[in-house]
C-alpha cells in the first residue's frame, strides 16, 4: 500500500461510517468534522513523503500496520483487542480495522460496548472481560468520572485510591468472564495475527495464562509502561523475549512485540 493510500484508507474508514451515527452523538461531531477537512485537503494537495495518521494513544497502531504489512506480510489480518474501550479515539485496531483487517473486540462496558458494535461493522463485540481461570464471572470496578480507568482488578483500584478521601468507586457489579484461550477459540479458531491488551493492570497476567503451544500471535501490543527507572524490562517484556518474541517497537506505555519465528529470514 502506498503512503498516501494508507492515509486515505484510514481517513475512508473514520468517515465512511455514516454521517448520522457520529451527529447523533455530539461528542463525535468535531472528529468527523476534522477528519472530513482533512479528507478534503488531501484531495486538493499532495501528502508529504512521510505523513502518517493514528488514531491510538501514541501512534501504537502505526507499528502495528507496518508489523502486519511489511513483516509478517498479511493482506487479510485478524486482532483480538482486550479492553477495547472507545472505537476510534485512542484505539489500538482503529486503524487497522480502516485499511481492511477485521478482528474481535473485547469489552465489558455496555455504553462502550454500544459504541463498537456502532462504529466498528465487521468486527465481532464480546461484552465480557478476559480471565486468567475459568471462573465465569468478577467484580468490576466502574471508576469515577473516568471508565477508561474501569477494571476487575482490586490491587489497581488501590493504587487509584492512594492519596484520595474520596472513594474512586462509581459501584462494584458482576461481568462475564471468558478465558483468553478459550476466546481465541471460540472466536477465532486460532491465533489472531495482532493481540492488543489494555485491561489496567492485568495485562501480565492475560498474557502469562495464554496457551502459546497452540496460540501464538503474530504480534503482542500490550500496556507495560516499558522499563522502569533502572532499565529493567517489565514483567512482560522478560517473559515473551523468554518465549521467542523480540520487541519492535513501542511508546511510553505500550510495547509492541513480534513472534521471532514469524520474522523474514
Amino acid at each position: 500500500m502506498h503512503r498516501r493510500d494508507f492515509v486515505t484508507a484510514a481517513i475512508g474508514g473514520a468517515a465512511g461510517l455514516g454521517a448520522g451515527k457520529w451527529t447523533s452523538d455530539r461528542r463525535w461531531a468535531p472528529l468527523l468534522e476534522r477528519e472530513q477537512t482533512r479528507s478534503q485537503e488531501l484531495e486538493r494537495h499532495a501528502l508529504p513523503p512521510d505523513a502518517r495518521m493514528t488514531f491510538s494513544q501514541q501512534g501504537e497502531d502505526i507499528v502495528l500496520f507496518h508489523v502486519i504489512q511489511d513483516l509478517l506480510r498479511v493482506d487479510r489480518a485478524t486482532y483480538i483487542d482486550v479492553g477495547a474501550a472507545e472505537p476510534v479515539l485512542s484505539n489500538n485496531t482503529y486503524l487497522l480495522w480502516g485499511v481492511g483487517h477485521r478482528g474481535v473486540l473485547v469489552e465489558p462496558n455496555p455504553a462502550l460496548t454500544k459504541k463498537l458494535r456502532d462504529y466498528r461493522p465487521g468486527d465481532t463485540v464480546v461484552e465480557a472481560g478476559v480471565g486468567v481461570t475459568d471462573a465465569t464471572d468478577a467484580d468490576y470496578y466502574e471508576i469515577k468520572g473516568n471508565p477508561m480507568l474501569n477494571t476487575f482488578s482490586a490491587d489497581q483500584v488501590k493504587m487509584l485510591q492512594q492519596g484520595k478521601s474520596e472513594n474512586v468507586v462509581e459501584r462494584v457489579r458482576k461481568m462475564p468472564l471468558i478465558n483468553i484461550n478459550r476466546l481465541i477459540t471460540e472466536y477465532l479458531g486460532k491465533a489472531p495475527d495482532v493481540l492488543s491488551t489494555d485491561i489496567e493492570g492485568l495485562d501480565y497476567e492475560i498474557i502469562r495464562s495464554l496457551d502459546l503451544s497452540r496460540f501464538r500471535p503474530g504480534a503482542i501490543c500490550a500496556e507495560t509502561v516499558a522499563m522502569s527507572a533502572a532499565g529493567v524490562n517489565s514483567n512482560i517484556t522478560t517473559y515473551l523475549l523468554a518465549q521467542g518474541y523480540v520487541v519492535r517497537g513501542g511508546s511510553t506505555v505500550n510495547t509492541i512485540y513480534v513472534d521471532s519465528k514469524r520474522l523474514p529470514a
